[in-house]
């Protein structure tokens, strides 16, 4: 086969992921994309990397290992390989799936680096236990971003439930 071909072909395909994964980033921004939408098309979506997000726009998403995140914040990582979504929840936010209605029987799956929500309930994978967000002095329906899992936090933020 004719390497100019393959080429041209390998490039075409290059250039389809390239306008997907714009498609789906200017929906994210735009809110016209579900969670489960996103979830759904994980392989579309760019895998985050040190590079500097500054002039992203607010929103767009990026996966790290099985997690999607959405940018919460302009930053430059270059050279910060530990500034990762997952570590860093200043600057992104998990994506969590729909239909979870942080109810006790409908928990939301937790992940570290997600904005939790005081009166809801959440389901950490890493025990399979429940947990309701509470503090001391937050109003329910208030929002925290936490780098991590309920079951780390019982007493702080969490209380296990089941």
């Amino acid at each position: 086969m004719d390497n100019n071909i393959i080429n041209l072909a390998e490039e075409t395909m290059r250039e389809r992921g390239r306008a997907d994964a714009a498609n789906i980033a200017a929906q994210a921004v735009a809110g016209t994309i579900s969670n489960e939408e996103l979830l759904d098309k994980r392989s579309m979506i760019p895998t985050w990397r040190p590079r500097d997000y500054s002039n992203v726009p607010i929103g767009t998403p990026y996966k790290q290992g099985d997690m999607i995140y959405k940018l919460r914040q302009q930053h430059d990582a270059t050279g910060n390989d530990a500034w990762t979504p997952e570590a860093t929840p200043a600057l992104w936010s998990a994506v969590s799936k729909e239909g979870e209605s942080g109810t006790l029987e409908s928990p939301i799956t937790a992940a570290r680096g997600m904005e939790y929500i005081y009166g809801q309930y959440y389901l950490d994978t890493e025990n399979n236990k429940v947990y309701l967000c509470q503090r001391i002095g937050e109003a329910e329906g208030g929002t925290i971003v936490l780098q991590f899992l309920p079951h780390e936090l019982v007493g702080q933020y969490f209380e296990e439930v089941q």
